[in-house]
């Protein structure tokens, strides 16, 4: 497409339909057909999506990302910087790309147009001031995460099926699946003395097995992937690893470390 071909486009969002405050829909769009009316800019369309800041898979903003780069718009308007990403940081790195593909942005609210030699020298400002504030949360993360890991606890969120998390955020074993995990053990350890099994074939029967019980991985039927995983998981034995490490934990185990260890040369 030929330079004088591409558009000027406007993008809004709210994260609710039934947003009322004035970053709402209507709103945004009256600012931006205000906008380009008063600096005589040819809007030729507004983009509209309800969907959540924190979300990265935002479609309509996908699409306007393809047609950045495919080089359709001229001029991106939006009424705040922060509907461009999930973050300050996400929003700056969009305005980067747009700027990396001549691609005009505006942002109302902010008063920035990235045409003016000052306001590219604020969003410059702005994006290493945001790239330095993220390196500073992930060091103190990782900082945060060495100290929780030396407490003998799992220095990460997530936690294996099973287990959960009290109110206080202490992690327990969920007495609804705890038989469910000593079930996959004992019946694995049992497939595995019938030497003319395959892995593939005892992970069928097992398969099958849980099928027939009615038993569940979080609501929804075991795969192949699910039972490996838990097989794998030290956790169970009261055991944690992180980082190449493995050490002793403070949670409860559901199976023995015999048996565990038993399990470990037949997977």
């Amino acid at each position: 497409m030929k330079r004088n071909e591409r558009q000027t486009i406007g993008y809004i969002r709210v994260s609710s339909a039934s947003q009322k405050d004035n970053s709402s829909l209507e709103n945004q769009s009256q600012k931006i057909k205000g906008y380009c009316s008063l600096h005589d800019l040819p809007l030729a369309d507004i983009l509209s999506e309800v969907d959540s800041g924190g979300n990265d898979d935002r479609q309509v903003l996908a699409s306007i990302k393809s047609l950045v780069k495919s080089g359709v718009i001229d001029t991106l308007l939006v009424f705040k910087v922060d509907r461009l990403g999930r973050s300050m940081l996400g929003s700056l790195q969009f305005i980067e790309l747009c700027k990396q593909n001549d691609v005009r942005v505006i942002s109302i609210s902010d008063n920035i147009d990235t045409s003016n030699g000052q306001s590219s020298l604020l969003l410059n400002i702005l994006l290493s001031l945001a790239t330095e504030e993220k390196r500073q949360i992930k060091i103190r993360c990782s900082a945060g995460r060495e100290m929780v890991w030396k407490n003998n606890k799992l220095p990460y969120s997530k936690i294996p099926f099973s287990y959960k998390r009290n109110k206080s955020g202490n992690v327990i074993v969920d007495e609804t699946s705890e038989h469910i995990v000593k079930y996959i053990f004992k019946k694995w350890n049992l497939l595995s003395k019938m030497k003319h099994l395959t892995i593939n074939k005892r992970m069928r029967r097992l398969l099958k097995l849980l099928d027939a019980k009615g038993y569940t991985f979080n609501g929804k039927k075991f795969e192949r992937w699910n039972i490996r995983d838990i097989l794998k998981q030290p956790l169970y034995c009261g055991i944690i690893r992180w980082k190449g490490e493995q050490k002793q934990s403070e949670y409860p185990s559901i199976i023995s470390k015999r048996l565990f260890n038993q399990i470990q040369v037949t997977i």
